[in-house]
């Protein structure tokens, strides 16, 4: 049997699709705002609404694609829109930083790859129908 690490989903990186990739992980995450003042006895207070948002996902995969590091070089907007869709149908949408690329090795005439994306405003997520 052959091992994976992550789950495959379909990736578009600024309208292109990359194929081969897998999603590692994502990290959903929210800072919270602290409103905490005298009236707190001492307890710290949050709102109940993050005041930041962030979502980042890491991705690895095998790949002719070089999309990914020649976004990585272009140091002047290494923000893209960015499409996940998961197997089950679930699609997260959004603007996404290039923050890592790492090529570790050439397979046939393909390159496996990591990489991580950070969130860079509104993310969306649909559900499966």
């Amino acid at each position: 049997m052959v091992g994976f690490i992550g789950r495959k989903i379909a990736l578009t990186w600024d309208g292109a699709a990359i194929a081969g990739v897998r999603e590692k992980g994502i990290a959903l995450n929210g800072e919270p705002v602290d409103v905490t003042d005298d009236a707190s006895d001492g307890w710290r207070e949050l709102l109940a609404e993050a005041g930041e948002h962030q979502v980042n996902v890491s991705l690895s995969g095998v790949t002719k694609s070089d999309a990914l590091k020649e976004a990585w070089f272009d140091v002047a907007d290494r923000i893209k829109a960015v499409t996940i869709t998961y197997p089950d149908g679930g699609v997260l949408s959004g603007n996404f930083f290039l923050a890592t690329f790492s090529e570790t090795g050439p397979y046939s005439d393909a390159t496996t790859f990591e990489a991580e994306l950070q969130s860079t405003g509104p993310v969306t997520y649909t559900a499966a129908p």
